[in-house]
């Protein structure tokens, strides 16, 4: 039989049937015949190079849901609301709320990370460096303001998620690795003694984080100045 275009077609009442199920069921499409499945793959699929696209329409979705309603106060229907999108459409990129929980966590580190990397790497000197390093985290906050309250909804379901615990870890050790990495250079140079680094580095994460989340809990009226102070602060250990 030769296939008439989509629009052209002419149903039977029992094709028409089949049809309907097929988009309310689209996982069914696949048990009929030859021409239901290839105008469902007409339909159905999504258009080549959109799948970026539409995940992180959903992920954006997914963020301004969290901030809005808080980790566990939010459901698939929500964050469909929030991209104007079907849930069918969440589930074909997402298995399921975790899935989607733990990619909005992947990204919110990656911009992080990424921020501060470049921040150090546009300097070569190693003063500069960790200069850069220390401005970088400390403006976060300032430039990346859902950041710090998207974290903290992670940190409180840590110990019972097992998929996010890992997750959290891994972005604090990759920064403190980065600085590290920065630190040994100062060791290299003499101006930093060897057993300084690993101390310097703990020291430098937990002031960083603890200023961040003061900020997000406490109304701060100097934290311009508390910034300025903390990148003075660490500068002296290697002045």
């Amino acid at each position: 039989m030769r296939l008439q275009p989509l629009a052209n077609q002419a149903f039977s009442p029992f094709t028409y049937n089949l049809f309907h199920v097929k988009h309310s069921l689209p996982f069914l499409c696949y048990t009929f015949y030859g021409h239901i499945l290839l105008m469902g793959v007409f339909v159905m699929s999504p258009k080549v190079g959109m799948e970026p696209l539409r995940r992180q329409q959903i992920i954006l979705a997914a963020k301004d849901c969290m901030l809005q309603y808080g980790f566990g106060h939010f459901s698939i229907k929500d964050v469909a609301e929030s991209a104007t999108l079907s849930t069918g459409v969440i589930y074909h990129y997402f298995k399921n709320k975790q899935d989607l929980l733990v990619q909005v966590l992947k990204e919110s580190f990656s911009e992080t990370e990424e921020t501060v990397r470049e921040a150090v790497e546009k300097h070569t000197a190693f003063e500069e460096k960790f200069k850069a390093y220390l401005e970088a985290v400390a403006d976060v906050p300032k430039q990346n303001p859902d950041f710090y309250l998207i974290l903290l909804n992670y940190i409180a379901q840590s110990p019972y998620n097992e998929e996010v615990q890992p997750l959290i870890t891994k972005f604090f050790d990759h920064l403190r690795t980065f600085l590290e990495e920065i630190l040994e250079e100062g060791v290299e140079q003499d101006i930093l003694h060897p057993e300084t680094k690993p101390v310097l580095s703990h020291l430098v994460m937990s002031q960083a984080m603890g200023l961040a989340f003061q900020e997000q809990l406490l109304p701060l009226d100097n934290v311009e100045y508390l910034r300025e102070e903390f990148v003075r602060l660490f500068q002296k250990y290697i002045e």
